[in-house]
This record gives C-alpha cells, structure tokens and sequence, in this order.
C-alpha cells in the first residue's frame, strides 16, 4: 500500500521516514518530494506490504512526533487525471465538455440551435 505522509519537518529525509515504519513490515520505497528552491522537505511517500501491516501503521502513526511534527498520514489513492480535471471545472465548464463529447461520437452539436428546416 502506499502511503501519503504530510505535515512533515522541513528536514526529514527518507532514512527518518524508513526508520518510523520500519516495524510494521516490508518497505518497498521511501520518497520525499523536497522543494526545488530550498531543498527542504514537503510531503512523503512510503510503499509497505503486506496491506495488513500498513493499515496498522496507518492507525498507529497517524498524528505520531517525527521530528517534532505530529505527521498526518492517510492512504495514497491516486486518481485519472480527467476525474481530477473535471473536479476543478465549474458546472457550466463541465456540461460544454460534455456536450463536446457527444458531438464528437455523434457528429451532432448539442449546442447548436434548432434548425427551422
């Protein structure tokens, strides 16, 4: 499972993080996504099987110290991309797209106005 820590300090590395999950099972990977400017930390990644012993690190680490931090952790769920595309269009934006979409399978253009033929 992979896991999403956030809330972290700004100089944990992959090694602090490998370290507070080391007891809960196997671990796959550990990333730290760091700001390009200065370097410091932002959010984490860590992937640990088997999905029992993830679900209770989930449990026991969530809101637990690193570094001073409480980090808040949750499982990763990753979405496609239009599920997130369409989360941020407005309503009005998401119909016209749609609408599109049927034209486009149709070659009919729902928007268009009635023809008085």
């Amino acid at each position: 499972m992979n896991i999403f820590v956030s809330n972290l300090d700004r100089s944990v590395t992959p090694h602090d993080l490998r370290r507070a999950f080391s007891g809960y099972g196997t671990i796959i990977e550990v990333r730290v996504a760091t700001d390009r400017e200065t370097g410091k930390s932002l959010h984490g990644h860590v992937y640990l099987v088997p999905e029992r012993a993830a679900r209770e690190a989930l449990e026991e680490l969530h809101l637990a110290p690193l570094r001073g931090r409480p980090i808040k952790i949750r499982e990763c769920v990753y979405r496609a991309k239009r599920d997130r595309r369409e989360r941020e269009l407005s309503s009005v934006q998401r119909e016209r797209r749609r609408a599109m979409d049927r034209r486009r399978l149709t070659g009919v253009n729902p928007l268009a106005p009635p023809s008085n033929a």
